[in-house]
């Protein structure tokens, strides 16, 4: 990633963390104006066994903003928009995923 793709690089790498945290692998893809993200469990031999959070990434780096869009097997099902200008904006991000991680395990 370039430094104009700061706010992503630092929020996907924050959400790697995470995922690692609680054992599980996490992938991403940027693919024209989103980054496509899933949070995976995998078995002993590597294959997937669950997704337990899927979500695209949508940021204006020039603005500052930008929005998450989470999906289950029955498709979206929360949105959260943070401002790097507001505070406690990403935090508050990083600990939605954290506790659907929680929820998963």
């Amino acid at each position: 990633m370039h430094e104009n793709h700061a706010i992503q690089t630092l929020l996907l790498s924050q959400i790697e963390k995470l995922a690692q945290s609680f054992h599980y692998d996490f992938l991403y893809e940027v693919a024209q104006q989103k980054t496509l993200c899933q949070i995976l469990l995998r078995d002993d031999n590597g294959s997937i066994v669950a997704t337990p959070l899927s979500f695209h990434m949508l940021i204006n780096e020039v603005a500052g903003k930008g929005e998450l869009i989470f999906y289950h097997e029955h498709g979206e099902f929360h949105r959260q928009k943070f401002d790097i200008y507001t505070e406690d904006s990403i935090v508050k991000l990083l600990l939605f995923i954290q506790e659907r991680l929680q929820v998963n395990q």
